[in-house]
């Protein structure tokens, strides 16, 4: 059936108003499109506002300049650092910590040597990322070290940042067994590290603190100077140990691995075999060592003081045969990181344990000091040997001012050598500073042969801190208390009394030049070390003679020194005592011998200090001949 067609009827216009509606209507939809063309239309204002288009681009431009300062900070002033992090993670160094060379005496004894001891570092940019995974490595150590908190490992590991390249030290001087467990869970505890390190050890039986010295953790400034370093590495410090520390040190092994992101090794990238450090021998003769200490270490006691030293050298090579300061320390407490309030303990010690009395004191001499001014008396032709001098017991100058001699009494006629084997104060006084028309030398000359005999200057020995000593003269007194130099400041200096200042080692030095025909050496702890040649200075062999001959008188019934000190030596010993005041309202003398042996031809001279000990015959002296009987006896 078809569908019909359904037919679309247009409605025709009724009337023209409505024709006119529609026209309207159709010129406002029109006049709507086009702006200004109806009376009551609203103007559309075209201008753009930029601001928005500012502001993003300004903020764009700040994100990429805070970006390219990221990058070049990153890759150009950090560059180093992150590669080496980055490399971190992917290149393990394992140091093998090279052993210091021993230290031996002459005849072979060994003075310093190794032990080895465990330690645990953190290398802090090595350790986890996670906070708590950390504090599960800290937790186990602590469980397998024992004794320590997981709050100080984390404080040393974290102390310096997370992203500290250098390895940290966690705890040293762990034991075998505990080390073999750190061993065994290493895998397990991410930026930790086991080592092995040779430790110092020394003897110390024979105050030989002061002449070995110690080793210690190298500092911060120490890694700058010397970049081959490591920071758990130890140097010397004081010494032979700092004064030889480029013999003794050796180098460190270096092995670098290549590991896997489980930290599984790969291969070996680079490997330096381990080289240790040098042997040396010192001049030292360890028995003879050890007999001095026990022969100062008895003086002191008996006279109820605390402080002493002692040193005996060859004096025709300068090898020091013993050296000792006393009260000592103990050196082996520095191969271990010593604490502050340990380290503050010893410096502040009122007894200076850590002061070597025979390099770094500097004393009145007392009358040791006479031989050298006799010598400047005979140079000067004041005096020969037949000069006589009347000593009263004492001198008084213009003005009420007296100056005695240790014998009040007086011992009466005295000529060079009687003068020096009694110790005439007023002998000693007259030719150096001139009495009632007698001309003396005067300070000048006087101080000319001090000097010559090297007082007031360092003797050169190879270890640090030595003191020069005082020589005052004039322009010295003007300058340090603004008053002038009298006469009686030259007397004083005469006999090694007032600000003159020397040290054991400077005397040993002197009386050896005396001894040896006049050659000032260079005293050196270090065998076949190559010291220049002794200076030659001009000791004329009758003036020679007559000292030597005064400081043979002083051991004898003559002299100030009974023989029986010294009849066990087996050998003849000369030598001169002094007294040395100090502050008598306060302290007693420093007792002072010097000796050599034998008489005729000396092998050793030795000079003894005990301080505030006064008597030289119960003290100073018996310390020299118990040492010289052992020496003889001995070697």
């Amino acid at each position: 059936m078809r569908r019909k067609k359904k037919l679309l009827r247009v409605t025709p216009l009724d009337s023209a108003e409505d024709h006119k509606y529609r026209s309207r209507g159709n010129d406002s939809w029109s006049d709507s499109l086009l702006p200004g063309s109806m009376d009551n239309s609203v103007a559309i204002d075209n201008t753009i506002n930029r601001m928005p288009l500012w502001i993003i681009a300004v903020t764009s431009s700040l994100l990429l300049l805070l970006l390219f300062l990221q990058l070049f900070q990153l890759q150009v002033v950090e560059g180093e650092r992150m590669r080496g992090i980055a490399d971190g993670n992917r290149v393990r160094e394992s140091v093998d910590f090279a052993p210091r060379g021993r230290i031996l005496d002459r005849n072979g004894e060994v003075l310093a040597d190794n032990t080895a001891s465990f330690q645990l570092s953190a290398t802090p940019y090595l350790l986890p990322d996670s906070e708590s995974e950390r504090q599960m490595v800290y937790a186990e150590i602590a469980s397998i070290l024992e004794g320590i908190d997981p709050v100080d490992i984390a404080e040393v590991a974290e102390g310096e940042g997370l992203d500290h390249p250098r390895p940290l030290l966690v705890k040293e001087n762990i034991d075998r067994d505990t080390a073999l467990r750190l061993e065994y869970n290493l895998p397990g505890l991410s930026g930790f590290s086991l080592d092995a390190i040779p430790v110092r050890s020394y003897k110390s039986d024979a105050a030989l603190s002061h002449i070995l010295g110690y080793v210690g953790r190298v500092s911060e400034s120490e890694l700058e100077d010397e970049p081959e370093l490591y920071p758990l590495d130890f140097i010397g410090k004081s010494g032979i140990e700092v004064e030889y520390d480029h013999i003794l040190r050796g180098e460190n092994g270096v092995k670098e691995t290549e590991v896997d992101s489980l930290g599984r090794p790969l291969r070996t990238l680079r490997e330096i075999p381990t080289t240790p450090g040098e042997d040396i021998h010192l001049t030292i003769d360890y028995g003879l060592q050890k007999q001095l200490t026990e022969a100062i270490e008895d003086k002191i006691e008996t006279a109820g003081v605390e402080k002493g030293a002692g040193v005996v050298m060859d004096p025709r090579s300068g090898e020091i045969l013993a050296s000792v300061s006393l009260p000592a320390y103990d050196n082996n407490i520095f191969s271990s990181d010593i604490s502050s309030a340990e380290y503050e303990s010893l410096i502040s010690d009122p007894q200076q344990p850590m002061h070597n009395r025979v390099i770094e004191g500097a004393y009145p001499t007392g009358s040791t000091i006479k031989p050298f001014n006799l010598f400047g008396a005979l140079a000067a032709n004041v005096v020969d040997e037949n000069t006589t001098i009347y000593d009263g017991g004492s001198i008084t100058l213009e003005g009420g001012y007296t100056f005695r001699s240790w014998n009040t009494s007086g011992l009466g006629p005295m000529n060079a050598r009687s003068a020096l084997a009694m110790s005439s104060n007023i002998y000693f006084y007259t030719v150096a500073g001139g009495y009632r028309g007698f001309e003396g030398m005067g300070i000048e000359t006087l101080n000319s042969y001090y000097r010559l005999f090297g007082l007031g200057e360092r003797t050169g020995i190879d270890i640090p801190n030595e003191a020069s000593g005082r020589i005052p003269d004039p322009e010295w007194k003007r300058e340090t208390t603004g008053e002038g130099w009298y006469i009686g400041d030259t007397y004083l200096q005469a006999i090694g009394q007032g600000n003159l200042l020397a040290s054991p080692l400077q005397l040993n030095r002197a009386y050896a030049a005396i001894v040896n025909g006049g050659s000032l050496i260079t005293p050196h702890l270090l065998m076949g070390a190559d010291v220049p040649a002794g200076e030659d200075i001009g000791l004329p062999s009758d003036h020679r003679r007559i000292v030597l001959e005064g400081l043979d008188d002083v051991i004898s019934f003559n002299g100030t020194m009974p023989p029986s000190v010294f009849e066990d030596v087996g050998v003849d010993v000369s030598g001169k005592s002094g007294t040395a005041e100090t502050d008598p309202e306060r302290r007693e003398p420093h007792s002072w011998f010097a000796a050599y042996a034998p008489s005729d031809d000396p092998e050793i001279v030795s000079v003894v200090l005990i301080e505030e000990a006064r008597s030289n015959v119960l003290y100073s002296a018996p310390a020299i001949a118990e040492t010289f009987e052992w020496y003889f006896r001995n070697r």
